[in-house]
């Protein structure tokens, strides 16, 4: 997906908001000490007392999709609100797009994010067009990078920064919010990166004053389109020289869901103790899936990235207890989770797109939403409506399941193992 070098200003600023493939470096802490310790935030692995009182977990996942995905995702967490379950969620793992919601939410009471004041028009704001202006405004940029094979990240975070988290730090996140994790991928190894103060205290990077458009500029930087970012140690390796730097891009690359983190939050957290004592009132994950459809009436090959995408996405749904066969249609599946002694299951509830079908205008029109980092008010206003009908469709499937009947209602016990 790497741009072609000569094209014209016009083909170059369509796709500004879409990502790159040099590298931008983050310098490490000024004189990080040796025994540095992580600042606590709420972006970790570890569940807590907040999210272990009430003796259950609920995990809500965000797909990459660009803004497709963000706007998809607020939409959802507003129909979730109504249905008095969003208040219940532990941890948010996101990935790309979906990542605009969930670090929103997360930021509740920070400048101007207030989840019941315009919420999903502030997530629908036009990330690409504040990208683009610069470029009109200042014509020496274009000789800048006239050359460069891939958008900088720089006036993408700005952008993020100017139009959405207006400076906000991991310091910022709210404590009376979930748990924030945000996917990437290292690319030097294709291992999942997840945004985390396990991951970034052996970095020697304290996590409190990392940006949060930066970060979740890591969790959406396409490989071949947008730039990956490089993340310097704050320390030393073995042989007392500089450690080598992780390179991150797109979470997707490793699960496009979000899916997998979650499962791995679960399974930590039965290590010392069995699901029963530990979820007594149970456990659920909620997939956004805001997976489009590609037409193809030429019968043009799929590059191997989104052949790749394709392929992840079938198998993290099928651990989640989908079958690929079933996987635009069920909304509903279980998953085992721990050693089977103190294992159990945990219920999973699939809310996609996808499950609208083509033959459905509003499923012809979402799922065929291009994915980019600004959306017209008309394909806005479609996403909010496919994220009430989803979500209505899903609860009224829950009267008609065995021990969910209600749960949406029923907080204290929202569902038993089976």
């Amino acid at each position: 997906m790497s741009m072609i070098r000569g094209r014209t200003l016009s083909r170059w600023l369509a796709v500004l908001a879409l990502a790159s493939a040099s590298c931008t470096a983050i310098d490490p802490p000024a004189a990080s000490p040796p025994e540095f310790r992580p600042l606590h935030t709420r972006a970790t692995l570890q569940l807590g007392q907040k999210e272990l009182a009430d003796g259950r977990f609920v995990g809500l996942a965000f797909s990459g999709g660009g803004s497709r995905a963000a706007v998809f995702g607020a939409a959802v967490m507003k129909e979730l609100e109504r249905a008095g379950l969003l208040s219940q969620v532990d941890v948010l793992s996101a990935v790309s797009g979906g990542a605009l919601p969930a670090a929103s939410y997360a930021l509740e009471g920070f400048g101007d994010f207030r989840f019941q004041d315009g919420f999903v028009e502030q997530i629908g704001r036009d990330i690409q067009g504040a990208v683009a202006r610069p470029w009109y405004a200042a014509p020496h940029n274009l000789v800048r990078y006239a050359f460069k094979d891939t958008i900088p990240a720089e006036p993408v975070i700005r952008a993020l920064d100017d139009q959405l988290f207006r400076g906000a730090t991991f310091a910022d996140l709210n404590p009376s919010r979930p748990i924030l994790l945000l996917n990437s991928t290292d690319a030097l190894t294709g291992d999942p990166l997840v945004i985390a103060e396990e991951r970034f205290a052996p970095l020697g990077i304290p996590l409190a004053p990392f940006s949060i458009a930066r970060a979740v500029y890591m969790s959406a930087a396409y490989p071949g389109v947008l730039e990956p970012l490089k993340l310097t140690h704050g320390g030393t390796a073995t042989n007392g020289a500089s450690a080598d730097p992780i390179i991150a891009y797109d979470g997707g690359a490793a699960d496009n869901l979000g899916i997998r983190t979650l499962m791995q939050v679960v399974e930590g957290a039965l290590v010392n103790r069995s699901m029963t004592d530990l979820f007594p009132q149970g456990c659920l994950v909620i997939s956004i899936d805001a997976t489009g459809r590609q037409r193809n009436e030429t019968h043009t090959p799929l590059s191997a990235a989104a052949a790749l995408l394709r392929g992840h996405r079938r198998n993290v749904l099928e651990l989640a207890g989908i079958p690929a066969s079933q996987q635009d249609v069920a909304q509903f599946g279980t998953f085992r989770v721990g050693e089977s002694g103190g294992g159990g299951s945990c219920r999973f509830w699939h809310v996609a797109l996808r499950q609208l079908p083509d033959t459905d205008p509003l499923g012809d029109h979402v799922t065929h939403i291009k994915t980019n980092l600004g959306l017209a008010t008309e394909d806005q206003a479609a996403l909010i409506t496919a994220a009430a009908r989803l979500v209505a469709k899903g609860r009224e499937e829950l009267n008609g399941i065995a021990g969910w009947a209600g749960f949406l209602e029923t907080k204290p016990a929202l569902f038993s193992h089976p």
